[in-house]
């Protein structure tokens, strides 16, 4: 049984020798008193001095330090850069949103109302959001207030019990595309569900055919029809007090992400992105940096299209192609159906595809289906492929655990690397990170990596008896033969966890 409030608490990389945040870019941490806790400075520039003076004075008031005088500031004169938008629970969507006094409500008015480039959206603490945010360009995404970081979720929240039907004895419904059913995500009719969550329990079992639903809180999806069926002895909102079902999200394109970034040029930290059946944060707008944020519970809806049926999907963070210049570092990445991260595609017009200037660095990853998966499929000779992919100083924990693990079809990729269908060039380096315990491997290469995929200076802990490459027979113990028969982990330390 999996309850979210025993997620693993997030120890720090300082813990484990990596540098901190050292909050340059905030003017205080997560759980501070700030009004301001996550205002960015392009925020700040795009204020008038005796509105940025006031809210740094409240910032830092209660450490005892002082505020500078809006002379120092000198932003009385500055250009706006980006207009700052403010979203609250107790907001209105019939406000201007540039005021904490008057700020929008809801992700829906964000993404209507967002000029087209550079702004500041902030959203505030303490909060939860249910949507799905389309980034304009150059729209930076974080937070105010003071407590824990605002949850942007697509959550539907399944608690009316009138919003239930009997089907059959032992089996209610209810239907996903109406919003008098059910709270939380309300404007999407999506019944593409990927998890429920149960009084804290999270429920996996999403079976494939309405006469499957065996155990209690097993669910169906008929998706044509926007309806969700559960098995429950009785109407499910009666017996549960608590009961949420996590889309895969349908509003800007095929696969479903909390955060949107197709344009590109956007700055997203200090949010907490959980609960959604499709993926966390995903596009293929260049100039993106993913920091200081929480992702977790994500994935598990069916992929259509597959030469499996019961193919599941989910990835906090997906990059299809071209996209270049991301940087994802500092964060939490937790619970995911399958990868933290992953860059991957084709062009199905055989257009030329690539991924370039990539880096994952300095985060805590725990609890996913895998770490870090590469794959292309493309026969343009054109195609640049994967250029300075870049993946360092993170710890992973416990690749191919977690509250998905038992429900996976495909048991064998319970990994933390993984890599398939590699038709372009390669330029991966994987280095510095801490890789600890893995369920079935350590890696996962359907085909042999090319000569460009450079694993080195890694350290490596697995249980006894893992093996280091799934299609390979050596295991931990046997690493030293391994490394000189695949070529790879060079100077990476390697042994067996007690």
């Amino acid at each position: 049984m999996w309850l979210l409030a025993k997620r693993p608490v997030l120890r720090g990389l300082r813990a484990k020798g990596k540098k901190q945040s050292d909050g340059t870019d905030r003017l205080m941490k997560e759980g501070g008193t700030s009004l301001t806790s996550s205002l960015s400075r392009r925020a700040l520039l795009g204020w008038t001095a005796s509105a940025a003076s006031a809210a740094i004075a409240a910032a830092m008031a209660p450490t005892g330090r002082s505020a500078a005088a809006p002379a120092d500031l000198r932003i009385s004169n500055a250009p706006s850069v980006a207009r700052t938008f403010f979203v609250s629970s107790s907001g209105s969507d019939d406000a201007d949103g540039m005021t904490l006094e008057s700020a929008w409500a809801t992700i829906q008015k964000a993404n209507s109302s967002l000029p087209v480039d550079s702004s500041v959206l902030l959203f505030r603490r303490g909060d939860t959001f249910y949507g799905e945010l389309n980034l304009p360009f150059g729209c930076e995404v974080g937070s105010y207030g003071s407590g824990a970081r605002p949850i942007l979720t697509m959550y539907k929240q399944l608690n009316a019990p009138q919003g239930w039907d009997e089907h059959a004895d032992g089996v209610w419904k209810i239907d996903l595309g109406s919003p008098d059913t059910h709270g939380g995500y309300t404007a999407t009719n999506d019944a593409n569900v990927g998890f429920l969550v149960v009084e804290g329990v999270v429920k996996p079992a999403l079976k494939f055919a309405l006469s499957d639903l065996d155990a209690p809180w097993d669910f169906y999806c008929d998706i044509p029809n926007d309806t969700l069926y559960v098995r429950s002895s009785g109407n499910p909102a009666t017996i549960a007090s608590d009961i949420n079902a996590a889309p895969k999200g349908n509003a800007y394109g095929a696969t479903g992400a909390v955060i949107h970034c197709a344009k590109g040029g956007n700055d997203i930290h200090d949010v907490h992105v959980t609960g959604t059946g499709g993926c966390g944060i995903r596009g293929n707008g260049s100039d993106v940096h993913i920091h200081d944020c929480l992702i977790d519970y994500i994935g598990g809806s069916w992929l259509a299209g597959q030469p499996v049926d019961n193919t599941r999907y989910g990835n906090a963070i997906e990059n299809w192609p071209n996209v270049s210049r991301w940087t994802v570092e500092k964060n939490e990445i937790a619970q995911v159906y399958d990868v933290a991260w992953s860059p991957q595609g084709r062009d199905q017009n055989g257009g030329p595809v690539f991924w370039e200037d990539m880096t994952i660095r300095d985060n805590y990853i725990h609890d996913c289906g895998q770490m870090f998966e590469i794959w292309s499929q493309n026969s343009n000779a054109e195609s640049p492929g994967f250029v300075r992919i870049l993946i360092e100083n993170n710890v992973c924990e416990r690749a191919g655990y977690g509250v998905f693990s038992d429900v996976r079809p495909d048991q064998d990729v319970r990994v933390h690397l993984l890599s398939y269908r590699l038709q372009t060039p390669v330029d991966v380096t994987i280095q510095n990170n801490t890789f600890d315990d893995a369920y079935s491997a350590y890696s996962y290469h359907a085909e042999g990596p090319p000569s460009g995929y450079v694993t080195r200076n890694n350290t490596i802990r697995l249980k006894a008896g893992t093996k280091m490459q799934f299609q390979r027979p050596e295991t931990v113990e046997q690493a030293a033969d391994w490394q000189a028969a695949t070529g790879r982990e060079s100077g990476s330390t390697i042994t067996v966890l007690p």
